[in-house]
């Protein structure tokens, strides 16, 4: 096992993609938070405008999801990052620019999310699919932790950073931050060195509506693919009902500074950065079927905490905090199982559709999730919204257990032994 890490931390390509992701997630995890605080605190929002500004920022994985998809596996992936890193980073000085100006408004703040969440469509497909064309199978769920550690450390210190700058200068003028961040991501990635190979097929390729059906036919006809898909979907789904008015919840009913927000947000990076370094030691003792079913359950037991926040501030903020520690540490457990199989399972020429119908199916119900917290926080109050969508966390969980995970028990994901439709061997 030694060898096979240090062999990781020895590949040149593999540590300029971790500290581009490092630069870029913490940036990302300041305007988590940031882009909510810009529409609450200074432009006064409302519990649908929050809504409605989730829905700007996730509606281009329905929209464009599966394009991505075909046009990632067409083309080497490292160009695509850099571009995407580029054009965010761009695009995010649009919001303290214009509130320098005085235009800055929560129409400007929908078109930037919106534009952004283009981009964001594109890296994350890019990058979901690039790791397995850099490292081995066996150094997959080790890469994938490393990185899922990097996205949890920035979790921890960025939400902080960004409640503090929102106090210091301001929330529109904290997406600087962000901006730069993006940049800088672009930059590492830019000189990875090792040259992609793009395996196509020239008949498939003239037809791209074909090369999409072929992403979709392969998640759905594939029992552990389609299994993941579905509860991802329901999990997304009922979290964007949460996060839709969380911010509005905290600041409003629960009447929690931004400072305090942000060390709330911060505790989801502790439980991921938990989650990272547990994934492998869960895979280990459980099987690779029961930690993902498990983890799941842990993620939606933090998911319903928040409805049940009484008593003082203090109070109020460890239940919130408890929450999203079980949360983030069953999310990166679930989100590390699942990317390494899917990874070790699916052919290279495909990984970009797959990903992409991933993101397509699972990611699509966010705008939707964001939407309907909004209209439910709205029309039945803030904590019957957090309720809703605690319960749907819950179904999402016990949607596993109608799929073949609980009996794939294997120690390791490189020791999968799969039929041709990707089914479990018995």
């Amino acid at each position: 096992m030694s060898n096979k890490v240090e062999g990781l931390l020895t590949n040149i390509d593999f540590r300029r993609l971790w500290m581009g992701q490092t630069a870029s997630q913490i940036g990302t995890q300041v305007a988590l938070l940031g882009m909510p605080l810009v529409a609450a605190l200074y432009l006064g929002a409302s519990p649908m405008q929050m809504g409605l500004l989730g829905f700007a920022e996730y509606a281009p994985f329905i929209i464009f999801g599966l394009l991505a998809g075909v046009w990632i596996d067409r083309f080497p992936r490292r160009p695509i990052l850099v571009a995407a890193n580029f054009f965010r980073g761009a695009l995010l000085l649009i919001v303290p620019l214009t509130a320098s100006t005085g235009f800055l408004n929560i129409t400007v703040l929908y078109l930037v999310a919106f534009i952004v969440g283009i981009c964001t469509v594109f890296f994350d497909v890019a990058y979901t699919s690039f790791l397995p064309s850099i490292v081995s199978k066996e150094q997959l769920v080790d890469g994938n932790s490393k990185l899922e550690t990097s996205k949890s450390t920035a979790q921890i210190a960025g939400p902080g950073l960004s409640g503090g700058l929102e106090q210091l200068i301001t929330a529109p003028f904290a997406i600087l931050f962000t901006s730069v961040s993006f940049f800088v991501s672009a930059v590492y990635i830019a000189r990875i060195r090792k040259l992609e190979t793009v395996v196509t097929d020239a008949k498939k390729q003239k037809n791209m509506w074909l090369e999409m059906k072929e992403g979709l036919h392969t998640v759905y006809t594939k029992p552990l693919l389609w299994g993941v898909v579905r509860c991802s979907t329901v999990f997304n789904l009922s979290w964007n009902v949460i996060f839709s008015v969380y911010v509005l919840y905290a600041s409003q009913e629960l009447k929690i500074s931004a400072s305090i927000l942000g060390i709330i947000y911060g505790t989801l990076g502790v439980g991921y950065l938990f989650g990272s370094l547990l994934a492998q030691r869960a895979v280990r003792r459980f099987g690779v079927g029961p930690t993902i079913v498990g983890s799941a359950t842990i993620a939606a037991s933090g998911g319903l905490l928040a409805p049940l926040a009484v008593g003082s501030e203090l109070s109020f903020a460890l239940i919130l905090m408890l929450g999203q520690l079980l949360f983030g540490m069953g999310v990166s457990i679930f989100s590390i199982s699942t990317i390494s199989l899917r990874q070790v399972i699916v052919p290279d020429a495909l990984q970009g559709r797959v990903n992409a119908t991933f993101r397509f199916i699972s990611w699509g119900s966010l705008p939707l999730g964001s939407l309907i917290g909004g209209m439910i926080g709205g029309a039945m109050g803030l904590r019957f919204a957090l309720f809703a969508g605690g319960f749907g966390l819950l179904a999402s969980a016990c949607t596993l257990l109608f799929t073949p995970f609980l009996q794939l028990r294997v120690k390791s994901f490189h020791e999968l032994t799969l039929d041709k439709d990707m089914s479990i061997k018995s």
